[in-house]
């Protein structure tokens, strides 16, 4: 199987029967791909998706239909040859078209490759009339109201581009052009195993570009295979994004203290707090997530590593009575509608509506009752989540404060550069800082601590 057919595959199995793109980037059909037609096939089904609503417009536009009325299969196909002729400049619009001829008469759509065949070729040729894809773009924004504008040039669903501008006014197409900004990949040292300096000597024997991130322990990666290097063979380092580090970094750790992560996976947090925890002379760490699939990964992170976590199948909405004010930190960072890490998780913007944040928030506020609980006398709670909503992130945080709770401040471990950000006990980033949109906000538990960790 070649990377087009691969990528098709992926893009109808997340459009149409709602496989989560990180998860279609890491399928095990990917492994049958040559290294190159990896890259390629990530870049098809990641771009694809990134630019699904500018695509669907034009082909909407171009058919005389919505893209919706059209077979799941066609609509798929179409949309992946549109990416490629609008933004993958390097790939012949010949072999676009081509090769998606072949496809739809591979998946016994002989019929319709001649329709296929025309609406590619057609658009190939208007694009090139133009002067270029991006002329066209210019010039096809002309014909469209302001909302319909947003839509097109950020390739956003007209339900975000509402929700965006009434919450965020003028930092909302700062959002969206961040959107579309490649991610970039941050790692985080593991000070028990190794130095900084270390890490990046070994990062830069072996070819990989790293440089310091603006926190101390994290690094800025670009391009290479982090996965193969020998200081990731050493555990020096843990994929995981500045945004969630500096989570970590707040924390109030002692030696001896004992943590609790309510919803671990995919386990950063937890091993943040075990690194950090090892290095000042031992405590325990216990994870607990829903899903025993995503505590096996975290399980074989963790021995990778060499910290002792210690995980736990759990639903965090139901209350442990063993757990009753027996931790001196527990981390919350909660299902959310993901919305600050779009640029990572493009199928977001389809895949989630407006609608369901009041629903996500009640099932935050759900496992808060519980996980408040768990916290000792004088102990801390740490809330975060990878959203950018006030429902899920700040009166949730007021809610934590009416719960036995005061706010615990932190603005001294926050870059300068992203300090105006912070305010009492609470820290909101957004896309357009660098960082993955996401909130934390700490709080200490009234009352007097017994004095034992």
């Amino acid at each position: 199987m070649e990377a087009r057919e691969a990528a098709l595959k992926m893009l109808i199995r997340i459009n149409e029967e709602g496989l989560l793109c990180h998860k279609a980037l890491n399928d095990p059909i990917r492994d049958s791909l040559s290294e190159a037609d990896r890259s390629f096939f990530a870049k098809l089904v990641r771009g694809t998706l990134e630019r699904m609503v500018t695509c669907d417009m034009i082909l909407s536009h171009k058919t005389g239909k919505p893209v919706s009325k059209q077979k799941p299969f066609i609509r798929n196909l179409l949309r992946m040859g549109c990416y490629q002729l609008l933004f993958l400049s390097a790939v012949p619009a010949s072999a676009v078209c081509n090769e998606a001829v072949k496809a739809a008469k591979k998946a016994g759509f002989t019929g319709l490759s001649g329709f296929v065949n025309g609406v590619l070729r057609s658009l190939s040729r208007e694009f090139t009339e133009a002067g270029s894809p991006q002329a066209y773009l210019t010039a096809f924004e002309a014909g469209l109201s302001a909302n319909q504008l947003t839509s097109f040039r950020y390739s956003v669903p007209d339900k975000w581009v509402r929700y965006y501008e009434t919450n965020y006014k003028a930092e909302a197409e700062d959002m969206f052009r961040a959107f579309l900004t490649e991610p970039g990949t941050a790692i985080r040292l593991n000070k028990s195993r190794g130095t900084a300096e270390e890490l990046l000597n070994l990062l830069q024997k072996e070819g990989i570009d790293a440089e310091p991130g603006m926190l101390p322990n994290s690094f800025r990666i670009r391009g290479g295979n982090i996965a193969g290097t020998e200081a990731y063979k050493r555990g020096l380092f843990s994929v995981q994004d500045e945004s969630s580090c500096l989570c970590g970094n707040i924390l109030p750790l002692k030696a001896g203290m004992k943590v609790l992560d309510v919803c671990a996976a995919p386990g950063g947090k937890s091993l943040h707090a075990a690194d950090e925890l090892k290095v000042l002379g031992g405590g325990t760490v216990q994870s607990q997530d829903i899903s025993k699939e995503k505590l096996t990964l975290l399980q074989k992170e963790a021995e990778r590593l060499g910290f002792p976590v210690s995980v736990k199948q759990h639903d965090a909405t139901v209350f442990e009575p063993s757990y009753e004010e027996a931790f001196d930190i527990v981390l919350c960072d909660l299902p959310c509608s993901g919305l600050g890490v779009i640029g990572r998780k493009p199928d977001i913007k389809d895949k989630t509506d407006p609608a369901d944040i009041k629903a996500l928030a009640a099932i935050q506020q759900s496992i808060l009752e519980a996980a408040v609980r768990y916290v000792k006398p004088g102990g801390y709670l740490c809330y975060s989540t990878c959203t950018i909503t006030k429902e899920e992130n700040d009166e949730i945080a007021d809610s934590i404060l009416k719960k036995g709770f005061t706010a615990s401040h932190f603005s001294e471990r926050v870059p300068e550069r992203i300090r105006h950000r912070y305010h009492d006990g609470r820290l909101q980033l957004f896309p357009q800082d660098g960082t993955d949109g996401f909130f934390t906000a700490l709080f200490q538990k009234n009352g007097e601590s017994d004095g034992q960790n």
